[in-house]
């Protein structure tokens, strides 16, 4: 399998932002948004970009809604219990 190429600075930068204020690391959404772009490879909307349909999917993680929480449940359940060890 071929290297992924590096994730650019304003994506990083807005995974970032993103991050503040809700149980997700960085790190947490940079592998959500990855995933994204690889439900888009195997066969995401050709009407959408492929950055457009990795940050939907980010955000339906964030919100709540749509069906990135179902997806990606190992890293919620992860962020949920860092999120649970930092207040206790």
């Amino acid at each position: 399998m071929p290297k992924a190429k590096p994730l650019s600075e304003s994506v990083k930068k807005t995974l970032r932002e993103k991050a503040k204020g809700t149980m997700f690391s960085a790190a947490d959404l940079q592998a959500i948004y990855r995933r994204g772009q690889g439900a888009y490879l195997g066969g995401g909307s050709k009407r959408v970009p492929m950055a457009a349909w990795a940050m939907g999917r980010v955000n339906s993680a964030i919100s709540g809604k749509g069906g990135a929480r179902k997806a990606d449940a190992d890293i919620v359940k992860r962020a949920r219990a860092r999120k649970k060890g930092r207040k206790a």
